[in-house]
């Protein structure tokens, strides 16, 4: 396994210069099962999808957590700041194109819908993610956003026939890693 060392040399105020050194050894991450993917909502059930999404971003084999970065103006300019995300910094989106002419079907829709109308209490706990189509993790997670066919909800004539013909876009707040 490769290993990733490296050093710096930090001068605060006239103190003497401190060196830290610490050693990393990096692993791959667990791919996917080459699922469909889950929701385990903590009343409504578990939810198998039917179909895994065409899409998704924020993701690959492990969620992917963005550095956080602040700026602030002073008096002599301005004061940058950069520094390591967390997982509660993660968002996550999964969409079904409908490159194919249908997104998914009518009831998986509805599941997904059912679950993102109906919030757990977060005392009770959080929504689980298994993303298995490309990790092999599961999240809890909050689901902040449904949007089918653009922004909001459109549903055409094709959904009598149980299909959702146009594209379906979930987006996910990851709370914390399982």
């Amino acid at each position: 396994m490769p290993t990733l060392t490296a050093s710096a040399t930090f001068t605060i105020g006239a103190a003497s210069p401190a060196v830290d050194e610490i050693s990393l050894t990096i692993l791959p991450a667990a791919v996917g099962s080459g699922g469909k993917g889950r929701l385990i909502h903590p009343t409504l059930g578990t939810f198998d999808y039917e179909s895994a999404p065409d899409q998704w971003s924020g993701i690959d084999t492990d969620i992917l957590i963005p550095p956080v970065w602040a700026s602030s103006k002073t008096l002599a300019g301005t004061a940058n700041a950069l520094w390591r995300g967390t997982v509660r910094d993660a968002v996550c989106v999964e969409t079904w194109t409908a490159e194919r002419g249908i997104a998914m079907s009518m009831a998986q829709f509805r599941m997904l819908l059912a679950f993102w109308q109906n919030p757990p209490d977060p005392a009770n706990g959080f929504i689980q993610w298994w993303p298995s189509y490309t990790s092999a993790f599961g999240f809890e997670v909050i689901l902040t956003n449904l949007t089918a066919g653009g922004n909001g909800i459109t549903i055409d004539a094709i959904a009598a026939q149980g299909y959702l013909a146009s594209p379906v876009e979930l987006t996910l707040r990851v709370v914390r890693k399982l």
